[in-house]
């Protein structure tokens, strides 16, 4: 049987959580059919079938598995694979080969009950553990003998005093944003809650009716301060980033080019150039750094355990903010300078949409050289934008500003942009650095040869 291994999904990624399987154990699949929703620390995707045949889980979901470990497998129709290992359980799920814990005995007449001993919780009080507190009364004195309150159903549909529906993305969303799920109407198969339910509440719930994280133990927090606890994303940046400052020895190389001749040429595109209609300012630049980067392939490389790794391929990385909460993501355009700026500007856009939407292909977030940080279409006039390792350098960009230049010995109004360029010190150097910058910037200063395809 084939395995259908845990993929990488990005750069960061170290283990993914099946949020849900859309198929089960036994099902006849085939190739390209989607199996499962899988969430990594920064997207989800989902996870399609290589080739057709009978699947047998391994991982359930709700379960992480590590980066290449065996998530499933496809065999063929009526065969068994009576040796495979059975499903991973998560913690809080009761093993199906436990035995159902005894009854408590009744006590013996004119004596008690021989006290039962405390022994490991159980995986089924590990379960209830997880769910949110309820006020609680004494018990009854027999309660064996009380019955079972009946479920009542809400005119949502979802019952009273059951299990809330919820993917386990949906749960971790909930608890981010303070939304409470047994409010809500599920949109999913069976009236399950999913992550857009959760979105779309959150939007419009009041401020004040969000839920207040509390400090942990030892903390300070008065009735002024939240205490917020991060996603999975923003615990990734903040490691990676405390990384990068701590062990990358880097410098800034900061140069301002006229960019009048490419905002005149992008707009001749947009007006006559078929797909060229969102052909924007970051696709020069892509389409610039990425000749750049074949000039000077020293730029292109990484420091890894002592030596240089110079990379074959030219990626490019694009830093967005998530289109929800506070973030970072850095889809990547591969083999940027083999590609138009039509192709550029297409494959760009439809990288970052899957990023933000939270539905990236494989491959969408991984494999990046080298990175572009533009906070221009921000007011930001210049800034320094931190390395993403195991890149050697990034390139931050500001505003095209109108302003007065010298031309001819007159002065003119011009529209200038200034670029710095964050650079790992291991991996080149000053003079490289400007080499490099000064390319950048003759190309966007020369727009014309952008559109000038290399061998």
């Amino acid at each position: 049987m084939p395995d259908i291994n845990m993929p990488k999904l990005s750069d960061t990624m170290e283990e993914g959580t099946i949020v849900e399987w859309k198929k089960k154990s036994g099902d006849q699949v085939k190739a390209g059919e989607v199996l499962a929703e899988v969430e990594s620390d920064k997207a989800t995707f989902d996870l399609e079938a290589e080739s057709d045949g009978v699947l047998q889980i391994l991982v359930e979901q709700g379960v992480p598995a590590k980066i290449g470990a065996p998530i499933a497998k496809i065999g063929e129709a009526g065969a068994q694979a009576k040796s495979e290992p059975a499903p991973a359980k998560s913690e809080s799920a009761p093993a199906k080969s436990e035995p159902a814990p005894a009854k408590q005995a009744p006590a013996h007449k004119g004596g008690a009950a021989e006290p039962k001993p405390k022994g490991p919780e159980t995986p089924a009080t590990m379960a209830d553990e997880r769910e949110p507190a309820q006020e609680s009364s004494p018990p009854p004195e027999s309660p064996a003998e009380r019955p079972a309150p009946p479920r009542e159903e809400s005119q949502d549909g979802q019952q009273q005093g059951a299990e809330v529906r919820a993917s386990p993305l949906a749960r971790r969303l909930a608890e981010e944003m303070g939304v409470d799920l047994s409010s809500l109407k599920g949109s999913g198969p069976d009236g399950r809650i999913v992550k857009e339910d959760v979105i779309a509440a959150g939007g419009t719930r009041p401020k004040a009716d969000r839920r207040r994280a509390q400090p942990a133990a030892g903390q300070a927090a008065g009735p002024e301060v939240e205490v917020v606890e991060p996603s999975r994303m923003q615990a990734t940046i903040a490691r990676r980033m405390a990384e990068a400052k701590s062990t990358i020895p880097e410098f800034q190389v900061t140069v301002e080019a006229r960019v009048d001749l490419a905002v005149s040429l992008r707009q001749q595109l947009k007006d006559s150039v078929p797909g060229a209609e969102k052909v924007t300012m970051t696709d020069f630049l892509v389409r610039a750094c990425a000749l750049a980067l074949r000039k000077f392939p020293e730029v292109n490389s990484s420091w890894v355990e002592g030596r240089f790794q110079r990379k074959r391929s030219v990626n490019i990385g694009l830093a967005v903010a998530p289109s929800q909460g506070m973030g970072l993501l850095v889809p990547v355009v591969h083999d940027a300078d083999i590609k138009d700026l039509v192709q550029i500007s297409i494959e760009s856009r439809q990288v970052i949409e899957r990023a933000r939407s939270g539905r990236v292909n494989e491959g969408d977030l991984t494999g990046a050289t080298f990175s572009i940080s533009n906070l221009g279409m921000y007011g930001v006039d210049e800034f320094t934008a931190i390395i993403n390792p195991p890149e050697a350098a990034i390139l931050a960009v500001g505003a095209i500003k109108d302003v007065p230049v010298v031309e001819d010995a007159r002065i003119v109004a011009g529209k200038v942009m200034r670029m710095t360029l964050s650079v790992d010190h291991r991996v080149f150097y000053g003079a490289t650095a400007a080499q490099f910058m000064a390319e950048v910037k003759r190309l966007l200063e020369n727009p014309v040869t952008l559109l000038i395809s290399l061998p």
